[in-house]
């Protein structure tokens, strides 16, 4: 398969930057393992405009709906192997066999969760350890429950778990929370929520016939360590960009792992543009996704058109 342009991942840049290109009829496919991204671990969403209020899987199927209006059907399957031969001329193989010749290439990877790193974690995957709430809070219908980490993710998982658990404590590192104050608010007035600051956990106690039945916790202040009950532990801790693919391709990372663009989405390689949460942009929302990926097809178009060739 030959195509002008493939933009690899389906969570909000890419699909904003795929009905830009849909709409400008570029020879273009889509390829994602699937539609929505990070957002299909998403709780409510309410600072998106037009939504007062919508749950992520909502909001996946209307974009869904939209590439469908469009006549988008996207290439579903995980990039396994991306090659620059030269500029302008990339290989893309995918799960399914198929490989891609590619004029330009928008990458739309995003990011996923960080993971915890201490002893129980790997282990106590669905048997206690979670890493989305969105998908396993219902599970936990009056069990004790933590949160770890003090930003907007750890808010709305707590958000979403007192409907369920008997009694949830957010756990954060530093000595303050980092969710938006409003969030905070709302959240913390929930008699079910506590809140331990300057705390982190040390390791998840797993029993391999009943799952998680507590942690260890270290108090940042004094040093001290003790033991805490708890059945289940959700893990918001912030996110790593997928961009291990393109390591040594002649596409530039920060110390981070995120692809570094300019102001016009462009990389350090010809034809290559990123957007999104892959990026070194400085906000990573949904809104700001939606908003780099369409720049990022714009500044496309413009260069095929104007026959532009620059790089960061």
């Amino acid at each position: 398969m030959n195509k002008q342009l493939v933009i690899i991942g389906g969570g909000p840049a890419g699909v904003a930057a795929s009905i830009y290109a849909a709409r400008k009829k570029m020879d273009f496919v889509l390829v994602t393992k699937d539609v929505g991204g990070q957002i299909l671990t998403s709780g409510d969403i309410e600072n998106y405009m037009g939504f007062k209020n919508i749950d992520g899987i909502s909001f996946v199927q209307r974009l869904t709906e939209q590439l469908e209006y469009l006549e988008v059907s996207p290439e579903y399957a995980e990039v396994t192997d991306f090659r620059a031969l030269k500029e302008h001329d990339f290989s893309i193989s995918l799960s399914n066999g198929l490989t891609i010749k590619a004029e330009n290439v928008l990458i739309c990877t995003g990011a996923d969760h960080k993971k915890l790193g201490v002893k129980g974690d790997e282990e106590g995957i669905g048997k206690g350890v979670s890493y989305c709430y969105t998908c396993d809070a219902p599970f936990y219908k009056n069990k004790k429950v933590i949160v770890v980490g003090g930003g907007n993710s750890g808010f709305e998982a707590a958000e979403q778990l007192v409907n369920y658990a008997s009694s949830i404590t957010i756990i954060e590192y530093t000595d303050r929370f980092r969710a938006d104050e409003s969030l905070q608010n709302k959240v913390l007035k929930n008699e079910k929520v506590k809140a331990l600051t300057n705390h982190r956990v040390l390791e998840i106690y797993v029993d391999k016939n009943i799952g998680v039945t507590g942690v260890k916790l270290e108090d940042m202040k004094n040093g001290k360590t003790y033991d805490f009950e708890t059945e289940g532990v959700f893990v918001e801790i912030g996110t790593k960009p997928n961009t291990e693919l393109f390591v040594n391709t002649g596409i530039k990372l920060n110390k981070w792992g995120e692809i570094i663009i300019d102001q016009n989405n462009r990389t350090s390689l010809l034809g290559a543009y990123a957007a999104g949460d892959c990026t070194n942009i400085f906000a990573k929302q949904i809104i700001t996704a939606a908003g780099e990926g369409a720049k990022a097809l714009l500044s496309i178009y413009h260069d095929i058109i104007y026959g532009v060739s620059s790089s960061v």
